[in-house]
């Protein structure tokens, strides 16, 4: 256990601070105004500059030609695809106006590759901001913004409406002249070309995330998409392609450097395969060269994912902002405190916070100890993670170990072909890039046994979801990894009492609840348009399970004094 004169952990020094006096926790929030109309940026350890490096430098992901999107129309109006109000109605977040990182002025998390790109130029892609991102607003309107929150992006409705755009705009005459004046660097001649060729791949793009059950506001099945561009475009087996319908919540990311398991799944051992396995599933793009493995790539820019993730090892948890969501009730905190320690610290942990065995690691580094809570004890809908582990596929060019599990037919396990992917480009890539020894060993975030020089394995079996730390997780409703219960409140009630249907994609907060305002008549009309409905009957969406504590039920004093506690819940407090 660990105690509140921190220690030195993994390859800088992180000093873990135990809960504080609960006045000094709740007084001790530095609120900066924000400008009219913008949002307020809480003390999460970021300046202003880290900021938007993190909202505006490329992972490697290529959706499309950087100038064709600037120039695109709407579906249905004359107005740019990029208008601030388009993009926030698909649940991305504007810029606030260009910047030096910007100079476009593109939503957060739209980022212009760096590379010079082919005849159309630059390409442009999404970068982690795009989903780890989010707004919230209080009852007085005033906006508050949460670095590494739970993005709102509808991630479907995106490539339906650039489709559609793409679509209508080569069948109207007077769009398509509009279109092709916007790109004055192009030859007119060859726009029409590029344009049918760009609209033929949004359209693949769009059917592969085809899914019976959409994903709504703020989900997504990473997951099956990595495994689809991976098992089935990447090696040209297009067998291997399965609907990718386990959407879960984006995740937060404070602390997640830090975390033994990241993923809800906690599949990835180590933070560079699991950043670059990312890129993959939004518009990366991998080349195997024909089965020549030694020669296998990708469009993921290694030295911008280790930059990445080093930015988010700094992240803190979101102090709660008395002055635009109301003061915390210290009593209520300070029983909350010991319920929570009675109730949740066993999974979730909390100050003091649990470490890994310094035995486990190369040079006694120690992460926070995430538990993984096997499927069938927390009763979760079980879809993400039963997916992943119970999905075979044809391995193409990739010769698996014998011992590794297959079917008759040959196929193996899509996770260990997926592993073998992300190892392979990995490792070609800081070859081609010279880096050894230590230094590899640094760009794997240290994750390696002593005397290994493997990095370490994720989790695999038995099938479990990742009970993480929850300093900060007042502002990333909806709860539980498919994001199927819309508040604290409603998760620490019995399962019955859970709201059966409720809507996605307010920013409107329920500082009493902890989470969005989601019943459709408390949401403004001009506001439906955004927000999408959440039905837990339907297949992976269920609200069930995560009914602790066993075989009880916590009254509703008890859940709200919860709640004031985790308003104040201090996290790891991270130090370079």
């Amino acid at each position: 256990m660990l105690g509140r004169k921190g220690l030195i952990l993994g390859a800088g020094v992180v000093v873990f601070l135990g809960l504080a006096a609960l006045t000094d926790a709740i007084m001790s929030r530095n609120e900066a105004p924000a400008e009219p109309g913008k949002a307020q940026a809480l003390d999460q350890g970021w300046s202003m500059e880290l900021r938007e490096k993190f909202y505006f430098t490329s992972q490697g992901s290529q959706l499309m030609p950087y100038a064709m999107l600037r120039a695109l129309e709407q579906p249905l109006s004359d107005k740019l695809f990029l208008d601030p109000a388009h993009v926030a109605e698909m649940g991305f977040l504007p810029a606030d106006g260009p910047s030096a990182l910007n100079p476009d002025g593109l939503p957060i998390g739209f980022v212009k590759d760096p590379r010079p790109g082919g005849a159309l130029g630059p390409i442009v892609g999404l970068t982690c901001a795009a989903c780890h991102t989010a707004d919230i607003e209080a009852k007085n309107g005033a906006l508050i913004r949460i670095d590494g929150g739970a993005s709102q992006g509808d991630y479907q409705l995106l490539m339906a409406r650039l489709s559609k755009a793409l679509d209508i705009t080569l069948a109207d005459p007077a769009k398509f002249q509009r279109f092709a004046a916007r790109l004055v660097a192009m030859d007119p001649k060859t726009v029409r070309p590029a344009l049918e060729a760009l609209a033929t791949e949004i359209r693949r793009l769009e059917a592969a995330s085809w899914t019976p059950v959409p994903y709504g506001r703020g989900r997504l099945d990473a997951f099956g998409h990595i495994l689809n561009a991976v098992a089935a475009t990447a090696i040209n087996e297009p067998a291997n392609y399965r609907i990718p319908d386990a959407p879960v919540s984006y995740p937060f990311l404070w602390t997640t450097p830090w975390q033994r398991y990241v993923q809800w799944n906690g599949v990835a051992g180590n933070p560079l395969g699991r950043n670059l396995g990312e890129v993959l599933g939004v518009f990366g793009h991998a080349d195997f060269a024909n089965g020549n493995l030694a020669a296998a790539s990708s469009t993921a820019l290694g030295e911008n994912l280790v930059a990445l993730e080093a930015w988010v090892s700094g992240l803190k948890p979101p102090p709660w902002p008395e002055k635009v969501l109301g003061k915390v009730d210290a009593a209520k905190a300070k029983r909350g405190a010991e319920l929570f320690k009675a109730n949740c610290a066993g999974c979730h942990g909390g100050p003091d916070y649990r470490l890994t065995p310094a035995a486990e690691t190369e040079g006694g580094r120690q992460w926070l100890a995430v538990s993984m809570v096997d499927v069938n004890t927390v009763k979760t809908d079980p879809k993400m993670a039963m997916n992943f582990i119970t999905r075979y596929a044809k391995p193409g060019p990739f010769t698996l170990p014998p011992t590794a599990p297959r079917l008759p037919d040959g196929q193996v396990l899509a996770g260990s072909l997926l592993l073998a992917a992300v190892s392979t480009i990995t490792e070609n890539d800081l070859r081609a890039r010279g880096i050894t020894g230590d230094a590899r060993k640094a760009a794997y975030g240290w994750r390696f046994a002593p005397g290994s020089n493997t990095p370490q394995s994720g989790w695999l079996l038995p099938p479990s979801y990742k009970a993480g730390p929850l300093a900060g997780v007042w502002a990333t409703g909806p709860f539980l990894h498919n994001g199927s219960v819309p508040t604290i409140y409603d998760l620490l009630s019995p399962e019955e009492e859970r709201p059966a249907v409720f809507y996605v994609g307010s920013k409107r907060f329920d500082a009493e609840k902890l989470g969005f305002v989601s019943s459709y008549d408390s949401i403004p009309e001009a506001e439906r348009v955004r927000v999408s409905r959440f039905d837990t009957s339907l297949p992976g969406n269920s609200n069930r399970g995560h009914a602790f504590p066993t075989g009880a039920k916590l009254p509703p004093e008890d859940r709200t004094a919860i709640i004031e506690y985790l308003k104040v819940l201090e996290g790891p407090d991270v130090r370079h």
